[in-house]
């Protein structure tokens, strides 16, 4: 297991680097002045303009800025902000944690909500159930989720006074509407996959001998069944806690909550490429940090996988 682990990280080294580096010249190369950007039309003196070309190493060669960059960023130092001269670090600290509440809580709702939903429709294959559950999901698919939103904020919110409708001054209650928002615009896929992947499983030759041996049903089906059926669902639910990181920008938007959803607006709108190169590169580690957990739990649910 520790070598497989081992392995794995190797890998993902050079992923990392690659991935920076595309991110690093795709922003740079952007059309546009960002140092202009924060003066609006005002001319600035050329003595200011040189000490922001120097402070954020603009007037370095782009390969030389990256590496410049990845330095301070091996070191945990993401640079300043050019629109607000803020620490970068500091930024995070205050909106990392509400884009976590937000995105942890939608993976819950949507694992919680989901997998039960999806065995329930495996176990009455073809029956009203699952064929009403399938239109159900297919509908939760279509619906784009700014209109689930504003939706649930008119009715559970206003109508309904059940939850707070915008901000974060109620707490971890604030982050409950917005998480049921975005687990039920992404459970449908959960859902559909936990039922065709226990249908699928269901054929497998090892749950016939599992019952050929007196097994009995329940325990074929926990036992044997679920953990096997759960390997793909553990991808999709990885994904898409990855994805929720970087990908909360509208519920955000829409919920008002300051989250790096709301940063990531707010820097592409002030023209802030330091936030957004450093909120970039995070969530690229973020998602290599998750999927090399989500890669531990396939070797410790299926073993064959660390002995390849």
């Amino acid at each position: 297991m520790f070598r497989y682990f081992i392995r794995r990280v190797l890998q993902l080294i050079p992923v990392f680097f690659i991935t920076t580096l595309l991110i690093f010249l795709v922003i740079r190369l952007i059309p546009g002045d960002p140092v202009q950007a924060q003066f609006g039309e005002r001319r600035i003196p050329d003595t200011l303009r040189a000490n922001y070309e120097e402070r954020y190493h603009l007037n370095e060669p782009i390969f030389k800025q990256y590496f410049l960059y990845m330095g301070d960023v091996l070191r945990f130092d993401l640079g300043d902000s050019i629109a607000t001269q803020r620490p970068i670090n500091d930024i995070f600290r205050e909106a990392l944690p509400r884009t976590l509440r937000l995105a942890g809580l939608s993976v819950l709702f949507q694992a919680v909500l989901a997998i039960p939903l999806g065995v329930m429709m495996a176990r009455k294959k073809d029956t009203w159930f699952d064929n009403g559950f399938l239109v159900v999901t297919l509908i939760m698919l279509s619906v784009p989720p700014f209109v689930l939103g504003l939706l649930a904020q008119v009715y559970l919110g206003v109508k309904w006074d059940i939850f707070p409708v915008q901000g974060i001054n109620d707490g971890l209650w604030s982050y409950v509407l917005p998480s049921l928002v975005i687990a039920t615009s992404i459970m449908a896929v959960t859902a559909r996959l936990m039922r065709a992947t226990l249908l699928d499983v269901g054929r497998e030759d090892f749950l016939r001998t599992a019952r050929a041996k007196g097994l009995g049903e329940r325990r074929v089906f926990a036992v044997h069944g679920m953990r096997n059926a759960m390997i793909p669902v553990l991808t999709v639910l990885a994904i898409d806690l990855g994805a929720l990181l970087g990908g909360t920008i509208v519920t955000e938007s829409v919920f008002n909550i300051p989250g790096i959803g709301f940063q990531i607006t707010r820097a592409v709108i002030q023209r802030d490429n330091t936030i957004i190169t450093g909120i970039s590169i995070f969530l690229v580690m973020a998602y290599l940090v998750i999927n090399l957990i989500v890669d531990m739990l396939y070797a410790w649910l299926d073993p064959r996988i660390r002995y390849e």
